[in-house]
């Protein structure tokens, strides 16, 4: 990874990381002030609420963001691994011991590499406020995060007539070749980088082993493009060769700073 890349994607998971705490606190403190009937600021300080709306997307409260409603666009999207969200259908954070990735890591059922972001439950920020949603749980889903209904994305079948080894260098099917991903990058075929020079792996083993942080994975990246022939296999505008959605490599972009 070069240091400009190895830097942004610190300096975005430490932003992320910070409003996610933050939010925490002030929702905490928000919910303090309130049992107190404390609703002024006559010592010039902040009032609670104010401090705790700008940590979240704009015009979402703290129960919002907790228990939704979600933006109309997620309301009944299709997950990562091709769940569709049914509104009337999902299990609050509370029920399924809905956790910030760090505190998951303390519990029995976590398993390690394991958040949202490489759940097949999971769908990704559609609207750039740096959140997505789950197809089984309520409220506003960030990619660090983890919950016990956890489910991982299973690793796609090798297309008929190739192997397994083929698949790095392999040429990708016609309808990949100059597709644009799901950020809007056009793919040209003749740039593009090897999966070797950036360490593409699954981004379980990656977030696991500390290579990459909790949160990223393919299907949240902007240069990912989606199957498109239905054999679950993507590919990528930056990258050579079948890429599949739980996999992570070191070019890795946020797919908010593109929507």
């Amino acid at each position: 990874m070069s240091d400009h890349n190895s830097w942004r994607n610190r300096e975005v998971n430490y932003d992320m990381w910070s409003r996610r705490n933050y939010l925490v606190a002030t929702v905490g403190i928000a919910a303090l002030s309130g049992c107190a009937g404390d609703t002024g600021n006559g010592d010039g300080t902040t009032e609670p609420g104010e401090e705790d709306e700008a940590e979240l997307p704009e015009g979402v409260s703290a129960e919002e963001f907790e228990s939704g409603p979600v933006p109309d666009v997620y309301l009944a999207a299709t997950s990562i691994g091709g769940e569709q969200r049914d509104p009337d259908e999902l299990h609050t954070k509370s029920d399924v011991s809905f956790s910030e990735y760090e505190e998951a890591r303390e519990m029995e059922a976590h398993q390690p590499g394991t958040c949202c972001a490489n759940c097949a439950d999971y769908i990704r920020d559609k609207n750039g406020d740096e959140f997505g949603a789950c197809a089984e749980v309520e409220g506003y889903i960030d990619g660090e995060d983890w919950c016990e209904i956890y489910e991982a994305l299973p690793e796609p079948e090798v297309p008929e007539g190739m192997s397994k080894e083929e698949l790095a260098t392999a040429e990708v099917p016609e309808e990949y070749r100059m597709a644009s991903s799901q950020a809007g990058e056009e793919r040209d075929p003749d740039d593009l980088q090897s999966q070797e020079d950036v360490n593409l792996m699954e981004s379980v083993d990656a977030i696991e082993d500390g290579t990459a942080p909790p949160g990223q994975s393919c299907g949240n990246c902007a240069e990912f493009i989606p199957d498109k022939n239905g054999d679950t296999w993507g590919a990528c505008a930056a990258v050579e060769g079948y890429v599949a959605v739980e996999d992570w490599c070191t070019v890795w972009e946020h797919v908010t700073e593109e929507i």
